[in-house]
């Protein structure tokens, strides 16, 4: 380098990589899907500008530990490290993706890309995403609810139950097709052995009636897990208990009919009787 002694070379170099001058190594993006299901076959992405320095290596993580390397002079270049439940396609694998086998929920955590830059700085930057894999309910939610018919100012009470999952599902309500507006409803989670939750939801809700389609309310719930899951349960239809006028008017038309009838019966009976007294 001209103008600068040997001496000085290496603290050069030094300053250049703490400085990010000429470190051939810019611009590290890891993609790795926020949801998957279980079972399914992943790819993470890592991409990297080396601009004109040579590879070194590549590394990929589960959390702390390693357990793919790329690393292009040797032979063969990539080497798999064993770690439970990780399948690794080196077929589908290289110096930029990796493919990951039948994916289950005990491989949610971080992914972490780590890339080297070849001789002389080495420069090195990771970057990590996390990953959740979702195993899924079995079975659709299922809504309870404690009767069918509500007058205004009574309370609907209901149920919606999304079965085991991981992690557990979120669960919404819905009116008349619309997402409930202005309620908590309460959630509580039950694990079992397997790590599974299963959600269940309760909702109380003052009768209003507004609420009612044509005499009609129609109530369900949803389950979903970020985007790779959403269910509906059964739709429950609800009835307004109104006062029924029509039958109030007819019983007291009834009422005026036996009225009349008992007052013609007078009548008669007194024409016999006068009949009687005259003869």
């Amino acid at each position: 380098m001209p103008g600068l002694s040997s001496k000085c070379i290496p603290g050069f170099v030094i300053f250049l990589h703490l400085c990010g001058v000429g470190s051939g190594l810019r611009g590290l993006r890891l993609w790795a899907p926020e949801a998957v299901r279980a079972g399914t076959t992943v790819k993470l992405t890592c991409d990297y500008d080396l601009e004109d320095a040579a590879l070194y290596s590549i590394k990929w993580y589960r959390d702390d530990q390693e357990f793919y390397r790329y690393v292009p002079k040797e032979s063969p270049p990539t080497r798999v490290f064993p770690l439970p439940g990780i399948q690794v396609d080196i077929s589908q694998s290289d110096s930029h993706i990796i493919t990951l086998l039948d994916v289950q929920k005990q491989l949610t955590g971080f992914y972490k890309c780590e890339v080297s830059a070849d001789a002389p700085l080495f420069h090195t930057e990771i970057k990590s995403s996390y990953m959740t894999v979702v195993d899924m309910p079995a079975e659709k939610p299922k809504l309870s609810i404690e009767k069918r018919r509500y007058a205004a100012g009574e309370r609907i009470r209901a149920n919606c139950t999304s079965s085991a999952s991981y992690p557990a599902a979120n669960i919404t309500w819905y009116i008349n097709g619309h997402p409930l507006p202005g309620t908590s409803p309460n959630v509580s989670l039950l694990e079992d052995e397997g790590g599974l939750e299963t959600a269940w939801s309760s909702l109380e809700l003052e009768v209003d009636g507004a609420m009612f389609q044509d005499s009609k309310l129609r109530l369900r719930c949803f389950a979903s897990l970020f985007t790779v899951y959403r269910r509906s349960s059964e739709e429950i239809e609800l009835h307004e208990d109104a006062p029924q006028l029509a039958s109030v008017l007819g019983s007291s038309l009834s009422e005026a009919n036996l009225e009349r009838r008992g007052s013609i019966t007078i009548l008669v009976n007194l024409c016999a009787l006068l009949i009687a007294v005259t003869r």
